[in-house]
This record gives C-alpha cells, structure tokens and sequence, in this order.
C-alpha cells in the first residue's frame, strides 16, 4: 500500500487493478493524510464553500420495481403526491426568504407525467424567484423522459434548460454493477452508453454537473473504482473541449437515513436499498470513500462532505481528508445532527464555525462551486 499511496501523493495515477488493491486494504488515517496533501494542490487556499439551499421532493411516485429508491409509492397508492409548479413555488418560498441560493428538485422515474409538468417546474421557480439556481434530474430521469417522448437526449435537455435548468444530477447508483437482477435493470438499456451519453450531451449544452458518489449498496471494491474512473474518464474527455462537465465529487451513503433527530414526512420513503444497519457503512467507511474521491478523481476541482447521512462531525472530519466543499445548508431539516446529542438547523453560522473549527476558510459560492467571498471572522 505504502508504493501506491506514494505514487498518489506525488499525483500520479494508478491502474484499475492497483486502485481496486487500495480500497480493499487501504486503512483510513495514512490514506486521509495523502487526500488532505491532494486536496491543497487543488485548493492551496485552504477555502471551504457552501450554498444556502433547499431540496424539494416534488413527488414521492416511482415506476413499479424502480430499482433507486425503498417502498416505492405508486400512482395509486394513498401516500402518492404529486406537487404542482404552485406548490413547488411555494414551498421554496422560506428558503429563498433565508437567502437560498439553489432549489434541488427530486422526484421518481415517471412515464406518466406530461412533458411540460417537468418544464414548468423550472420555469415557475425561475419566474418567481429569477436569481435562484435550479438543480435536478440525473441522467436516468433524462433516460427515461426521452424515451417516453421519442426524443433524443440532447433534445430533451436542450429544452430544459431553455426552461431554465441550471445543474444536472449525475445520479451514481444507477452506474454501479450492483443492478444484478433482471427486474432491477428495467430502466437500465445499455447504461453505460447511455451514462456517458447524458453526460456528454450535457457538457455540450453547457449544463454542468453534480457527480454524485453514492456507496453502501453492497457494492464490491471493483464496482466502486468502476464508478470513479468512469467519472474520470468522462471529465478528462470533457476537459478537451473547455471545462469539465463535473464541478463536484460527492460521496454519500446511499443506505443510510438521513442524519436526524426527527423522521421524514409520512410517505416519503429516504433512497437507498433498506434502513441502517450496525452491518452498514460507518463513518470510518464514509471517510475512506471522501478520500478514495480525491485520490482517485483528481481531475475533478472539489470534492464535498455531506452532512445529512453521517452528521455534522463526520463532515467536519472529512475536510481533513479529501473534501474541500460542505455542500448546500438544505434549510428544511432543522433537526441535522451537529454534534452528540444536539440538533439543530444546519445554518451558514454553523457551517462556519464547523469549517473554521477544521482549520479552513469558509466562503460563499455560488451552486456552480465558484467561490464568491471569503467568509473572514468578524
């Protein structure tokens, strides 16, 4: 391990094979150390950026046997909702009145809604409130909303954001192996090529990207460095033709509940294979895949923490190994788990006191990672 680590910290790369022998022996804190040392080359400034923003589950309705979410509601079920371009507005209304500066959209793999329902949401939230950023859909809702219409992908979000789309969501765990079964790979025809495809069609519309990193599904190490170095691959291929398509890396627990001292809403069932087990990831695990995301996709500029599944703590760690981004305040959990035994909203005086606590400089970016103002202390 100490040879392949070596070769990292002094920014090379490694094979497949050799990156595959890392995240299965690599222990946690020499491996930190090394993604800390990479994370300066990226940021020598030491600054740590965060959003103001809000996620909006505009509905909790899935395709029968949807692969990418637990107890998946269908359009009959007395749970279902389907939130109108209104009450999307509406509920976006406390967060842009707290200074929010993105709204994140997220709902089901659906067939069933018209084409211009998804327009509108973006519209409406844009007319409403013009400065505001708009992140949604991952490359399978794109997959799936082209299919449905007959239209190609680049058409499909060719219109989007003429709508007003401002990010994409790169989804992940629709990339991983772990889709073995034959009912789980139904929205999955070629899902590689049709990843790559999105993604590209993306970058050539100038719609940049969240690259999201989930883990937990039981997914082998193999998978895992798959997923990574595809990301790699498309953001060098991209990188030939201007920027990046990705702006972020971010690693989650896709098994995991959410961090919080209270339950989500009646049905609203969290994504991911089942609930928390003692058998699932820790925080140890999350903190090696923060690192494995640095080291291993040193093409992309920021890696984020992500509170939400492993807690305020956990996050604030991972700024020293690897991450270098906090992500976005998500104003409507205000039960986050700051720290053992207390709760509370995730608020930008927190985020600051917890980066600056790490030993970084926290600063205002805006949702596409471009860093805005350094936050000094007062």
């Amino acid at each position: 391990m100490a040879g392949l680590l070596q070769r990292l910290a002094e920014g090379l790369q490694l094979s497949p094979d050799e990156a595959i022998r890392l995240v299965e022996r690599a222990e946690l804190p020499v491996l930190g150390l090394v993604a800390r040392e990479a994370a300066r080359r990226q940021n020598p400034e030491g600054l740590v950026g965060f959003v103001v923003d809000q996620t909006i589950l505009y509905s909790n309705v899935c395709q029968p046997n949807c692969p990418f979410c637990t107890g998946t509601v269908t359009a009959d079920d007395p749970r279902a909702f389907t939130l109108t371009p209104e009450e999307v507005v509406e509920k976006a209304r406390p967060a842009v009145a707290a200074g929010a500066q993105q709204i994140i959209l997220q709902g089901g793999h659906r067939i069933d809604l018209p084409w211009e329902y998804y327009l509108d949401l973006i519209r409406s939230l844009k007319e409403a409130y013009p400065g505001i950023a708009v992140a949604a859909y991952s490359p399978t809702e794109i997959l799936v909303m082209a299919a449905s219409l007959g239209r190609s992908t680049r058409q499909v979000m060719a219109e989007l954001k003429e709508a007003g789309l401002d990010l994409l969501l790169s989804g992940g765990a629709e990339a991983l192996g772990w889709l073995r079964q034959k009912e789980n790979r139904i929205l999955l025809r070629g899902p590689w090529n049709d990843w790559f495809d999105v993604l590209h069609r993306a970058h050539d519309l100038g719609i940049p990207v969240i690259g999201m990193v989930p883990f937990g599904l039981g997914e082998t190490a193999r998978e895992r460095v798959g997923l990574l170095y595809r990301i790699r691959a498309v953001q060098s291929r991209t990188s030939q033709r201007g920027e990046g398509v990705f702006r972020s890396l971010v690693p989650y627990d896709a098994g995991a509940p959410p961090a919080l001292g209270e339950s989500l809403p009646a049905g609203i069932p969290w994504p991911g294979p089942g609930p928390a087990s003692p058998s699932g990831p820790t925080g140890y695990d999350y903190l090696r895949m923060v690192a494995f995301a640095r080291l291993l996709v040193d093409n992309v500029p920021r890696v984020q923490a992500s509170f939400l599944t492993q807690g305020a703590k956990v996050a604030q760690v991972a700024l020293a190994g690897g991450a270098d981004d906090f992500g976005g305040t998500q104003v409507q959990f205000t039960q986050v788990e700051l720290a053992a035994g207390r709760f509370g909203p995730m608020t930008p005086e927190e985020v600051q006191r917890l980066v600056r606590d790490a030993g970084y400089i926290p600063a205002r970016r805006s949702p596409t990672y471009a860093i805005l103002e350094r936050l000094e202390p007062q």
